[in-house]
């Protein structure tokens, strides 16, 4: 079944708007994917809006969510490739605060979510590969990443429901829509 994708423009971290979002379309999953410079949208936009996303997801009763964090938030740190270390610790240092700030909220919301860590995020066109990987990340495409993260929403079944997996196009295990079961071990 083809299901229908409203976009709705506010402010996250204004209730308002998020909760126009939520009266103006029959939600059955939501995906977060914000950003921006801390210049730009301030030191906890992530947080506060999360934060507002996942309260208008309780009152409507929606359950599911997948947010886009980063490669070396939380326990991934050791992923980040050398180089990403060091933006992390310097010029993305006030993001990555608000980043980690972010993924507690959604742990603690009692929601079935899947945090998704990219790794170094690309333009180029959607390659199908999605790995998990265990180890340093490499690249993947945006649209590899919202394809993930649809499936995190759409499918019952999603292996990674309660989790934080790091992704990227290069080493690890794919993932393929066929693979949830087998990758829970029941297959």
């Amino acid at each position: 079944k083809m299901r229908m994708l409203t976009c709705i423009a506010g402010d996250v971290t204004k209730m308002e708007d998020v909760q126009k979002v939520f009266e103006a379309a029959d939600i059955d999953g939501v995906i977060v994917g914000l950003g921006g410079k801390t210049s730009d949208v301030g030191e906890t936009m992530l947080t506060d809006g999360t934060t507002n996303i996942i309260a208008a997801m309780k009152e409507k009763g929606v359950k599911r969510v997948a947010v886009v964090s980063s490669i070396g938030v939380g326990d991934s740190e050791n992923q980040a490739p050398f180089a990403f270390k060091l933006l992390m610790m310097t010029v993305m240092k006030k993001i990555f605060k608000d980043k980690n700030a972010q993924e507690d909220v959604v742990k603690s919301s009692g929601l079935e979510y899947c945090i998704v860590r990219p790794g170094g995020l690309t333009v180029e066109a959607p390659t199908g590969v999605i790995n998990v990987i265990e180890g340093e990340a490499g690249s993947i495409t945006r649209a590899d990443v919202a394809s993930f993260c649809l499936d995190a929403v759409t499918y019952e079944d999603f292996p990674y429901i309660g989790k934080a997996p790091c992704i990227s196009s290069i080493g690890g295990t794919g993932w393929t829509k066929d693979r949830s079961k087998a990758a829970r071990g029941e297959m």
